[in-house]
């Protein structure tokens, strides 16, 4: 029915068209009726028949499609989806391909980016030989002889280059390469060309061609080609883009590494790169591979086997001393201290249930493992055998781990069936090798990353410290004034030195120490005056709430220090945040006289700063005076409501001065030698200061930094001092490219590096649509010839970019050949190590110059420039030839070429570029 009513459609066109059209009607009727009356000779009507037949088909067909559909059904190319995006979006650990529960970078493979990598065994080989050659040049050549001996460091970059090949790898592997070449990078060469073509129409006779092409481009022009400067920034930025790609996720945050690899990378990585692959001669050599006509050769030997990517390269010296910073997994399962904070690692991760899987495991075979089981415990061992596949492999469940299928199948078979049955769990390898799986999971991939999480910097080094504001600076001028704050430090520096002495009674004389006036300054902290006497009985926590407790001044009592007497006051405290019976005092007394509540006063002044609302009378010209009863008990309200006001200050809750001196002992004073008594130091050490004069010392502290200073290096050939700055303009010098289009950067004006609105180029889609501008643009063909292409596509433009496709497909195939490869591989190692070749002259320049054109023309069929005239097709070639002639626009292209490659490679920094270009 459908057909039948297409057909009435078309026949009512067509009726449409001939009342339309009165001389296609009168054609079409004088046909039929010279076919009614010379019947006899229908074999030659018949030719204009089959015409008229031809016409109406061509004219139905082409009006529902405007071009006919690829009829080379043989030469197309499945575009399958790679393996790499398939596995990316199922989750190793659950298998669930929505996982919300597990690390991003776990789902991504890009723990170990190499798992899955396989490359014939002779390309890794050679990939091996060129890395290794990269690390003895440039890394043993000074790590070894000046540094160490130990393989740790190497080991590292090993794995570090490991990873960078992989994910370099498996990124290229999910680009369609043929359709990318075409599609993209063809496109944005004819771009180039077409922004050639308008310069060359409004060039003028002894005009620069190249700098007129520069000016062409305006503001379209690439960033890194208007200035060496600009373009070794541009590829620094690069950098720090791919860094977080290219490397393991525990560097990233490494700013050292990152700057180090960003500067080497950038600096003798790409930009030198980027200058040879913009080098006219270089252009040149690879054009002449290109157009050689003679195939590439067969391969001789059978295919290698594949192996996994650099895995003898990243073991080819493996570190066999044990690190005592990491642990293995079975270290990590047999000690409990280890296993809490990998338990909360994992907990934190959401791969809590790996870990429980595994100790379950363990528990039920140690259970299973017993000679005669009786009927209980097999019905037992048969339920729990049911909880751990509910648990761990059913479909749907919560904490599912990822087995082969299998290992799941006869899990699901045992459950399933009798509990008799649960024996073969012990005979059989079926829950020992999802055991093995589980833990591998945990050593290969939780491991690593355990060692770099909070959990393990906790149990290494304790909890972070917070990170205190600054204290005020105080002027110099301040210091000064102060001189018993002055001397503080000293007595802080010396105060373990006179505490103790050699069994000759020797001690160490004062003039030995070189007091400076840095060293003569004020405490950061109250906390450096404190000593290290201990604490009174039952306030053992140095962590302490002051808010929480409670003073009071309720009485004055006499003491007697030999012939004289003073008067102190009893400060009674007592703690509301503990309970009596925990092992901690909830009250004492501490006795402290009047002029103690002075230093308090001071030392608070000078390290928190005045408390308007919690300060002392003013003191007498003379601190130390003896004071009278009638005194004190003036002063004791005084004293007991600054105590109560300064513990309600927020800032004083953890104070060391207030805490000291609500609960030691001793007398609370501005000591100028810290715990040393100087009065009596001086009436029974002089002599021996005098005497010895610290001879003793002056050995000690000479072969004491003798034993922490690092080993002097071996004397060998002074090397010259390198000025960073000198060594970066004089790499930026460049004779080919001078300073690229010398243009600055004007960021407000700066544009994509594509042409502008009036390019031509801009609506072309699709190979043959690039050689219709050729045709026109280029080679200026006659009208006939274009009106004849312009038909050719509408009957063969699929069919010909099937072809190509197909074509250009089966090429990359060669090149990416085992033989090919390896072959590229060597010639680089060769360029790199062994070119010991002088530099290439004018003249050798110019020969393969010539050479590589002649090769381009013959290339091309005959049948084609007669087609398209001898002269025009030389032209149009010796135009685009000669356009790679040039070293600043071979810069613009590549680096054009470049952006599309690093995004198409790595297409989440298009997406980012997006959202920056949007927010701002």
């Amino acid at each position: 029915m459908a057909v039948r009513q297409l057909v009435r459609e078309e026949i009512s066109n067509l009726r449409d068209q001939l009342r339309e059209n009165r001389a296609l009607s009168a054609g079409v009727g004088g046909l039929i009726v010279l076919t009614i009356v010379f019947y006899n000779y229908l074999s030659f009507l018949a030719i204009p028949w089959f015409f008229l037949a031809g016409m109406t088909s061509f004219y139905i067909l082409f009006n529902r499609v405007s071009i006919l559909p690829n009829l080379l059904i043989w030469y197309e190319r499945k575009k399958s989806i790679s393996k790499e995006q398939t596995s990316s979006q199922v989750c190793p650990v659950c298998s669930h391909s929505d996982c919300v529960r597990h690390k991003v970078e776990l789902t991504l493979n890009k723990v170990q980016p190499w798992n899955d990598v396989y490359l014939p065994e002779r390309v890794d080989a050679a990939l091996s030989e060129l890395l290794e050659l990269i690390l003895q040049e440039y890394v043993y050549s000074w790590y070894t002889p000046f540094i160490s001996k130990e393989e740790e460091f190497v080991n590292e970059l090993r794995m570090s280059l490991r990873f960078l090949i992989a994910v370099v790898i498996r990124r290229v592997r999910e680009i369609d390469l043929p359709t990318f070449i075409l599609d993209r990078l063809v496109k944005a060469a004819l771009r180039h060309l077409d922004v050639l073509l308008r310069a060359k129409r409004k060039a003028k006779w002894g005009e620069d061609f190249q700098d007129l092409v520069i000016k062409t481009y305006g503001d379209h022009l690439h960033c890194a080609a208007r200035n060496r400067k600009t373009e070794h920034e541009y590829l620094r930025n690069l950098c720090e883009l791919l860094f977080t790609v290219l490397i393991p996720a525990n560097s990233h945050n490494n700013k050292t590494t990152e700057t180090f690899v960003r500067e080497v990378a950038s600096g003798s990585v790409f930009l030198l790169g980027m200058d040879v692959v913009a080098d006219p001669d270089i252009v040149n050599k690879l054009l002449m591979i290109f157009f050689d006509e003679e195939p590439f050769p067969a391969a001789c030997d059978p295919p290698s086997k594949q192996v996994v990517l650099l895995e003898t390269f990243s073991n080819v010296r493996p570190y066999k001393k044990s690190s005592a910073l990491q642990y293995e997994m079975s270290e990590i399962l047999s000690n409990h201290s280890l296993l809490f904070p990998f338990l909360q690692y994992m907990k934190r991760d959401g791969a809590l249930n790996i870990l429980q899987f595994c100790l379950t495991v363990e528990d039920f075979n140690r259970r299973s493992l017993v000679p005669d089981m009786t009927d209980e415990q097999k019905q037992s061992l048969h339920r729990e055998a049911q909880d751990l596949h509910q648990l761990y492999f059913a479909t749907g469940a919560v904490d599912k781990i990822k087995f082969d299928e299998d290992i799941e199948e006869e899990i699901q078979e045992i459950v399933n069936g009798p509990y008799e049955g649960v024996t073969r769990l012990r005979t059989s390898s079926t829950l020992f090798r999802a055991y093995e799986h589980a833990y591998k999971l945990m050593e290969n991939v939780f491991c690593p990353l355990f060692h770099h999480s909070d959990e393990y910097y906790t149990l290494m080094c304790g909890k972070r410290q917070q990170v205190l504001p600054k204290l005020q600076q105080r002027t110099m001028t301040k210091r000064s004034s102060d001189p018993i704050a002055a001397m503080h430090r000293l007595g802080s520096k010396i105060k373990g030195v006179f505490r103790s002495s050699n069994a000759d009674g020797d001690s160490v004389s004062l003039s030995s120490l070189d007091i400076t006036e840095s060293e003569s300054s004020q405490p950061t902290s109250d906390a450096e005056m404190i000593s290290d006497d201990e604490e009174p009985s039952g306030v053992k926590s140095p962590i302490h709430d002051l808010s929480a407790w409670r003073v009071s001044i309720p009485k004055i009592e006499a003491r007697l220090d030999g012939t004289k007497d003073y008067f102190v006051y009893i400060i009674a405290l007592q703690r509301i945040d503990v309970k009596e019976g925990l092992g901690e005092d909830t009250s004492w007394e501490v006795e402290r006289r009047y002029h103690e509540f002075h230093v308090l006063e001071a030392k608070l002044r000078e390290f928190h700063g005045i408390f308007e609302d919690a300060q002392l009378p003013s003191r007498r010209p003379l601190p130390f005076a003896s004071r009278s009863l009638e005194f004190m008990e003036k002063r004791k309200d005084s004293c007991e409501k600054f105590l109560q006001t300064l513990l309600t200050k927020p800032n004083l809750r953890s104070s060391q001065l207030l805490y000291s001196f609500l609960t030691k002992s001793e007398e609370f004073v501005n000591k100028f030698l810290g715990d040393v008594n100087l009065g009596k130091f001086v009436r029974t050490m002089s002599y021996k200061v005098i005497k010895e004069r610290g001879q003793h010392l002056d050995p000690f502290l000479q072969s004491f930094i003798a034993s922490v200073e690092a080993p002097k290096p071996k004397p060998g050939k002074v090397e010259e001092v390198i000025d960073p700055a000198e060594y970066l303009a004089k790499k930026l010098d460049c004779t080919i490219y001078g300073d690229n289009a010398g243009l600055s950067l004007v960021r407000e004006t700066l544009k994509e590096p594509s042409p502008d609105a009036r390019a031509d180029i801009l609506e072309l889609n699709g190979v043959f649509d690039y050689i219709l501008y050729l045709a026109t643009a280029l080679f200026e063909v006659v009208p006939w010839l274009y009106q004849g292409l312009i038909v050719f596509k509408k009957l063969f433009k699929n069919s010909l970019e099937t072809f190509l496709d197909s074509y250009l497909a089966k090429k990359l195939e060669i090149v990416q050949s085992e033989e090919q490869v390896e072959d590229i591989i060597h010639k680089l190692r060769d360029v790199l190590f062994f070119d010991d070749e002088p530099p290439r002259t004018d003249a050798q320049k110019q020969r393969r110059k010539e050479e590589a054109f002649k090769q381009m023309m013959a290339f091309f069929p005959k049948q084609l420039h007669q087609v398209m005239g001898e002269d025009k097709f030389c032209a149009g070639l010796r135009f685009i030839f000669d356009g790679l002639q040039y070293p600043k626009l071979n810069k613009q292209l590549a680096y054009t070429l470049l952006d599309i490659i690093i995004l198409e490679v790595f297409p989440e920094f298009d997406s980012n570029l997006k959202t920056d270009a949007m927010e701002t």
